[in-house]
């Protein structure tokens, strides 16, 4: 009885962190998370979501400083890794590229690189 609790607890527990880490299996998977989320940077007060952008008819990545200026991002390609996904898109103004990698939580603008920005989830 005891082996059987013990493997019990052990696939309870590895379900749950695999379940963790696999937030992000497809593209239907990083929409559904993001829907209805907004990540933020206080240090330089910009927002980022993804949502529905009525003037273009299109889904895409929103943007808004802390001035209320709004940027959008169109033709967005998702890939999904599992544990990440990165998100890609469009200026529809000016055509150039917008991008950040995905996390539970957060998100990253320049993965990797010397402006690397983190943007958390927002509380409301």
């Amino acid at each position: 009885m005891k082996n059987l609790l013990l493997l019990m607890t052990m696939l309870i527990t590895f379900s749950s962190a695999n379940a963790q880490t696999s937030l992000f299996n497809e593209e239907g998977n990083v929409i559904n998370y993001m829907d209805g989320k907004k990540f933020y940077n206080s240090d330089n007060g910009l927002e980022i979501e993804y949502g529905y952008i009525s003037s273009y008819n299109t889904y895409g990545i929103k943007v808004k400083n802390k001035n209320g200026a709004k940027f959008y991002y169109i033709n967005v390609e998702i890939t999904a890794y599992g544990s990440f996904a990165d998100l890609y898109g469009m200026s529809a103004e000016n055509g150039s590229n917008f991008g950040f990698r995905l996390y539970n939580g957060k998100l990253i603008v320049g993965r990797g690189e010397a402006g690397e920005t983190t943007f958390y989830l927002k509380r409301d």
